[in-house]
């Protein structure tokens, strides 16, 4: 762990910097299990996304994409049948995303690319190391002070 020029412990934005590198490391070596799939990365994450977030302007907020990149990502996932778009009752103006049965598909197989990497990373701990590390990761990701998942 990087340690901070003042000397008070591990540097947070090193220790931030080490997570990114984990997860584009993941993202690198399935890259190609997803692009068998016909998605991107971020065409994977945008797709599962919709399950909670079915609205294109909310799902840009939570990606922290602009909203034309998520137009673009969402027409791309229509084209390739995996996303179809819903009018929803009592405001036709507006339309929720809702994965096809291919797009669930492909998140099924995705996420096993996926675990399938990040298991091989896994492998470095020892196994009392891994059950420590998901439940420091949980807390982390929480958004409800740290309680657990959000």
């Amino acid at each position: 762990m990087s340690e901070s020029g003042s000397g008070k412990g591990p540097d947070a934005c090193g220790i931030l910097a080490n997570l990114w590198q984990l997860i584009q490391s993941v993202m690198d070596d399935s890259e190609s299990d997803l692009e068998a799939l016909g998605l991107t990365p971020k065409a994977f994450f945008l797709l599962a996304a919709v399950e909670e977030h079915p609205f294109p302007a909310v799902l840009a907020r939570r990606m922290h994409l602009p909203p034309p990149t998520v137009t673009y990502m969402v027409k791309q996932l229509e084209g390739k049948g995996l996303l179809v778009r819903q009018a929803e009752p009592g405001d036709l103006r507006k339309f929720r995303l809702v994965q096809t049965d291919a797009g669930r598909e492909a998140l099924v197989r995705g996420r096993e690319a996926l675990s399938l990497v990040l298991s091989e990373r896994l492998r470095r701990l020892d196994p009392k190391e891994v059950v420590v590390f998901d439940g420091i990761v949980k807390r982390l990701a929480g958004r409800n002070g740290g309680a657990g998942p959000g």
